[in-house]
């Protein structure tokens, strides 16, 4: 089958912020303090330092609180690598209930991205569009900055999200310390989309771009999936509002991590629709290929194949290299059985691991996705929505309807079940391996569990301080600590 894209380049021009001057040189754009002031164009933002009093809930039985010094791992993308992955390789077996050490002061927005760690500090990202710095040693605020103004939900054609702002995991680059948010502004009564970049080292926005493409109707595409870096680009991906309301597509936008010169673009080749929208979003790969999974498309039975439910390898410059799509994926088209409901998964061993709404698990090559129901083998899962955990040979998938997390096994051309753990009540989201345990949020509580890896049974739990978790939230896992963020507040345990 000969794959279809569509690919191109944009120019625009980055807004640089007064107060910074963009230093670019050698792939690097570093934040350096300028006298003087100066005018800019598009969203305003503004940030300050300061250090509040952070607050403590009940200690959960079997915890206690604790206090620590600055955390010394990192997790500066979701997943904690390039592949998405959801793994921390360096926490030792963990053999005693985790201590609680810090719970945030409240903050302006709920968060749903992972938060992020970096050099002893917490960085998340709000739906009323402003990014924090928290302390990783005690939770206190180091500093903020607040974008733009988020979109009231109530004026888009559809969704489940308000107020609309800082949606997906943001990504930082620990060669120049930048930090990139992207975010849903309102501008003048209507919806805008934004790729900011943000200095960790001046604690302020260097430059933000337009990511809006042309002809598109914004208010109906919304940029969920986590970002990601790939040779020398801010990778932001784009779906639809909950709903399929309206005109959209699938989009792949790449940004130059300088902020000037042009983007690249790919769409999705559905007539409508075929969002990426998976949390876990955007996976590179070693070579620099680019992995995304796509939902719905338009086409139905008797039409021809037009990139819904697929998983696509994109090249660095996001040329389409190749498409897997099940069998059925007009039937799956027809009834919203997302295959892109999670991000894929590259295995060890050179395939692809994909499951979405229709609760088959795909395995395919890394090579040769093989088109049409070219999969090697599949697998009969459940209905999964968020993003997949993977730790060679175990995969841990969210079964979302049934608040259940699902162990399979991979090997050459082979996928098998392993032990199914079930929570006592409500969802489950995306799951993290840590420590010989995979670390999962529940809506019930809510709570933090943590499941022994080989034998899928409860080895701790502990209920959360941060407010209802959104939907799909993942867990943060380094330098020892654990990060759980909800609407209200991130929290923390060793």
């Amino acid at each position: 089958m000969r794959a279809t894209s569509e690919s191109r380049r944009r120019q625009a021009r980055p807004r640089f912020r007064p107060g910074t001057v963009a230093v670019v040189g050698l792939g690097l754009t570093l934040a350096v303090t300028s006298c003087g002031g100066g005018s800019t164009s598009g969203p305003s933002s503004t940030t300050s330092s300061t250090a509040p009093g952070s607050t403590s809930p009940p200690t959960a039985p079997g915890s206690t609180t604790t206090t620590a010094g600055t955390p010394a791992g990192s997790w500066t993308t979701y997943g904690g690598n390039a592949a998405h992955s959801s793994l921390d390789p360096t926490d030792p077996p963990r053999t005693a209930a985790p201590a609680h050490l810090w719970t945030s002061p409240t903050l302006d927005g709920a968060v749903y991205g992972e938060p992020l760690l970096w050099q002893g500090s917490v960085y998340v990202g709000t739906e009323n569009n402003t990014v924090y710095a928290l302390s990783g040693a005690d939770g206190t605020i180091e500093w903020k900055s607040h974008l733009a103004s988020p979109v009231d939900g109530g004026t888009l054609p559809c969704g489940n999200i308000t107020p609309v702002g800082i949606t997906s995991t943001m990504v930082l680059d620990p060669a120049t310390g930048i930090l990139y948010a992207s975010a849903e502004v309102e501008t003048g009564g209507g919806v805008g989309h934004e790729l900011y970049a943000l200095s960790t080292t001046s604690r302020g926005v260097i430059w933000d771009r337009d990511l809006d493409q042309p002809g598109w109707e914004a208010d109906a595409q919304l940029q969920r999936p986590a970002l990601a870096l790939d040779d020398g680009r801010v990778l932001v991906g784009f779906g639809g509002n909950y709903g399929d309301c309206n005109r959209y597509h699938g989009w792949v936008v790449g940004v130059p991590a300088s902020g000037t010169g042009d983007l690249l673009t790919y769409r999705v080749p559905t007539a409508n629709e075929g969002a990426i929208w998976a949390p876990g979003g955007i996976v590179v790969d070693g070579a620099g290929n680019v992995w995304v999974a796509t939902g719905n498309g338009s086409a139905s039975s008797g039409q021809a194949f037009d990139h819904g439910d697929a998983v696509i390898e994109l090249s660095p410059t996001l040329s389409e290299l190749q498409v897997f799509a099940p069998s059925d994926w007009a039937q799956d088209n027809e009834q919203d059985l997302d295959l892109g409901s999670t991000a894929p998964v590259l295995t060890a061993d050179g395939q692809v691991f994909e499951v979405g709404k229709n609760a088959t698990g795909f395995l395919l090559s890394a090579t040769h996705l093989g088109g049409v129901g070219g999969q090697e083998t599949s697998l009969d899962t459940c209905f999964s929505s968020g993003a997949v955990a993977y730790a060679s040979p175990d995969l841990y998938v969210p079964c979302s309807n049934d608040g259940s997390v699902a162990q399979v096994v991979e090997g050459p051309g082979t996928l098998r079940r392993g032990w199914t753990w079930k929570a006592p009540g409500g969802s489950v989201w995306s799951p993290t391996v840590a420590g010989g345990l995979v670390w999962v949020v529940s809506d019930s509580g809510p709570t933090l569990f943590a499941v022994d890896t080989s034998t899928g049974t409860t080895r701790f739990r502990t209920t959360l301080a941060t407010g209802t978790p959104p939907h799909f939230v993942g867990v943060t896992a380094a330098g020892g600590l654990i990060l759980v963020a909800g609407t209200k507040a991130v929290e923390a345990f060793r």
